[in-house]
């Protein structure tokens, strides 16, 4: 989530990146460009698979188990198509086979967002995007290059991943994990340098982390702190956090909610550059691609023309308060591109959420009004 205290309170403009259409060859070079190809047809034959290897064959499902057990086209066919930019500037589909779900603006308009209880999963919502760990089933494991493997508890929500994907239509579930933030209750948290069994044993502001430590202040929220993303100090921790996605694939995640990757702004007890920011977003969505799951940017967008640097690299976004702090505008480079944006804003902190909701739709936001944090017990949609 979005840091509930220390958070930068500025709204920004942006103008959109969206790429040009590719040239095409004027009307009088047609002509001699069709003869050309014609004479050239008859003098060489077409290299074979193994000759031009940019050719070569898509691996079968036996090849790439990560996608065997996806959804049929019938099941989801949002996952048969793949936004591409039209010469007009407005997102179109054209038929692929993406290998991670990839939602266009508008067709994921009924969708809720609970990371903590109570929940309700009782509508039969199109996407729901839950936390990891409280969807953990009996028996999961965390497992490490190294050897050592850590046992994770049940959670609440466990078994629901099946449940839910035995809906018809079949829903998306998104698995809510923190891969910018350590948190200090879950069964991983040894894994992150600078970790105490007692919480308050780590140095939080104004003391300066512990050396050799990448944990830093903390959030704003109970138990969770900073990580230091910084390029030079993430492989320290980086293996925990792809852990977290390897469980999230055996788990059947059709995709991750990657949050607290934004520290800048957010006084997180390390000097952060936005060019280790914007690496590090890259990096998680290398690795959530890595293992099939569709991955979106959450947050990050106040930073002016963060979103346009993005959004080649991420499927959607999720960010929060966009109408709170003006920032809406910001998401123009995913709807341009023809990604879907799930905005939340939270009722106690706008005047109206009717109101809101005339934002989000303005800009072309697939929103939701939820109280914070995201729970069951109350949704306004705003499609």
């Amino acid at each position: 989530m979005r840091a509930a205290s220390h958070r930068p309170r500025r709204g920004v403009n942006h103008v959109s990146t969206a790429r040009r259409p590719t040239a095409r060859p004027t009307a009088r070079l047609v002509g001699p460009l069709l003869l050309l190809a014609a004479a050239l047809t008859g003098c060489a034959e077409k290299p074979s698979r193994a000759e031009n290897p940019n050719q070569a064959e898509k691996p079968s499902r036996a090849e790439n188990p990560s996608r065997a057990d996806k959804p049929s086209q019938a099941e989801n066919p949002s996952r048969t198509e793949k936004p591409t930019q039209s010469p007009a500037g407005k997102p179109t589909r054209t038929p692929a086979d993406p290998a991670w779900w990839a939602p266009a603006p508008g067709e994921i308009t009924d969708w809720d967002w609970q990371i903590t209880e109570p929940y309700d999963l009782s509508a039969p919502r199109q996407m729901y995007d839950l936390d990891l760990f409280d969807l953990a089933p009996k028996g999961s494991q965390l497992r490490y290059a190294d050897g050592d493997v850590i046992d994770v508890p049940p959670g609440p929500l466990a078994g629901k991943i099946d449940e839910l994907h035995a809906r018809r239509p079949r829903p998306v579930v998104i698995c809510y994990v923190d891969t910018g933030a350590y948190e200090h209750y879950r069964p991983d948290a040894a894994r992150f340098p600078g970790h105490e069994k007692r919480e308050d044993a780590i140095p939080n502001r104004p003391d300066a982390p512990a050396d050799g430590s990448v944990i830093g202040w903390d959030t704003g929220w109970a138990g969770e702190r900073w990580l230091d993303i910084r390029e030079g100090s993430r492989d320290a921790f980086a293996e925990a956090v792809w852990a977290r996605f390897d469980l999230a694939e055996r788990m059947g995640c059709d995709g991750v909610e990657p949050d607290q990757n934004n520290p800048r702004g957010n006084d997180p007890g390390f000097r952060i550059p936005l060019a280790d920011q914007v690496s590090w977003y890259r990096e998680v969505a290398r690795q959530a691609h890595a293992r099939g799951l569709s991955v979106g940017m959450k947050n990050g967008h106040n930073e002016p023309g963060t979103a346009a640097r993005l959004v080649d690299s991420f499927d959607w976004a999720l960010p929060e308060e966009c109408v709170e702090f003006a920032e809406c505008g910001e998401l123009k480079p995913f709807v341009a591109a023809g990604k879907a944006v799930f905005a939340v804003d939270y009722r106690k902190s706008v005047a109206a959420p009717a109101k809101a909701c005339r934002t989000h739709r303005k800009h072309g936001l697939d929103g939701l009004i939820k109280d914070e944090p995201p729970t069951g017990a109350y949704r306004k949609r705003c499609a």
